[in-house]
């Protein structure tokens, strides 16, 4: 294998890179290091790649920081060309050296998804992602079903973590914005405790006015993570999956023969949900 050459410098190297990096933001180390070794037949060690791949992308794309003081131009943008575009800031304190905002939570959704919720089924599923960006926001989504099984997305947000107080927050902006006080609101998510304690103090998602329950997905998820058993998790899908009680309690009983933590496990899970 050959070896890093001397006069393979940084500056060199993000020239190689900045046509990959701008025709795929999803350009990688390992094809930094293939495309250096395809150029000039020598090697460069990872952590020069990392650097370099960082660099070509910050003249491309900006750093972080330029990309977030974009974000209200980008979204009144969006406004303009997208009539009817919601958008809802929420800053924290003042940079005091600085006097600028702090981004706190920003929450966006398009006419056309407000709208078309109308004319869907009484069901919101809502579920948070990592952004896996600089500063580890968090994304947190909201969408709906039609009547042909179809998705919608509704509204998004981004927010620093996910808490209490971010999905306080969210689904509050859900509420003004999207459901407008319809009433009958199935609304379905993991078991954060952070959604659980927010829907407690959000109407619209407690009767008479609404109700919430978990989604069995995530439930079979968490509970295969913990156990790794496939036969236990195919009977927590069945279990939930179950209309009847007595279908239910004998499922409950197999689990329960089969592992009695387990067992356990479920059965603390709010059964109305």
């Amino acid at each position: 294998m050959s070896l890093e050459h001397g006069n393979l410098d940084r500056v060199y190297v993000v020239s190689l890179l900045l046509g990959h990096v701008k025709c795929n933001p999803s350009y990688g180390i390992k094809h930094v290091i293939q495309t250096v070794k395809d150029h000039t037949e020598y090697d460069i060690p990872y952590q020069k790649a990392w650097y370099s791949l960082k660099m070509a992308r910050e003249m491309v794309y900006g750093t972080w920081e330029s990309s977030v003081q974009k974000l209200p131009k980008y979204l009144g943008a969006l406004q303009k060309y997208n009539p009817g575009t919601i958008v809802e800031w929420q800053h924290k304190a003042r940079d005091t050296s600085t006097g600028a905002y702090v981004l706190g939570y920003i929450f966006w959704a398009f006419k056309p998804c407000t709208e078309g919720f109308q004319h869907c089924r009484n069901l919101i599923s809502v579920d948070g992602t990592h952004l896996y960006t600089k500063y580890k926001h968090k994304m947190l989504i909201a969408a709906a079903m039609d009547g042909n099984q179809q998705v919608l997305p509704l509204a998004f947000a981004i927010v620093d973590e996910e808490s209490h107080l971010s999905w306080k927050w969210f689904l509050r902006q859900l509420s003004r914005h999207i459901i407008r006080g319809r009433r009958g609101i199935c609304l379905f998510s993991d078991r954060h405790a952070g959604i659980t304690r927010a829907v407690r103090e959000c109407s619209n998602f407690v009767p008479p006015n609404g109700v919430h329950r978990y989604c069995l997905r995530h439930v079979c998820f968490n509970f295969n993570s913990k156990y790794k058993n496939i036969v236990l998790k195919d009977l927590c899908w069945r279990a939930g999956s179950e209309y009847q009680i007595r279908k239910f309690n004998c499922i409950m009983e197999e689990i329960k023969s089969q592992s009695l933590e387990a067992f356990q496990w479920l059965d603390r899970i709010d059964k109305e949900k």
